[in-house]
């Protein structure tokens, strides 16, 4: 573990990833003092941006004419997925981990900082 990763910070890190309404609070608060905090913030919302953006494709991809009415079924299985990967990267956080999400990761790097 981290300095500063107390089983508080862990909680509210962990928090971020399925509520991401969390990591914006860290973000406008004094806990974007703390780095494990603050990384874990920002990748929670790099990760809600690009299930948007996956839901953006999918709802365009399914409104195509045939093609898409076809895929209609797996909205559900998207929002699982969704939802599983959420819980694993919470648990990872709570552990007291610092993690990279594939693709998210390369993009919030820049607003994450250097310091250590």
């Amino acid at each position: 573990m981290q300095q500063g990763t107390g089983s508080e910070n862990r909680l509210v890190a962990a928090l971020g990833y399925p509520i991401w309404v969390v990591a914006v609070v860290v973000l406008l608060t004094d806990m974007k003092q703390n780095r494990f905090m603050r990384v874990h913030a920002i990748q929670a919302l790099g990760y809600a941006v690009a299930w948007v953006v996956i839901y953006i494709g999918f709802a365009i991809v399914t409104a195509v004419p045939f093609l898409g009415f076809g895929l209609l079924f797996l909205w559900p299985f998207l929002y699982i997925a969704w939802f599983i990967i959420a819980l694993f990267y919470a648990y990872r956080a709570y552990q007291g981990q610092t993690f990279s999400i594939p693709v998210v990761s390369q993009f919030t790097a820049r607003y994450i900082g250097s310091e250590g």
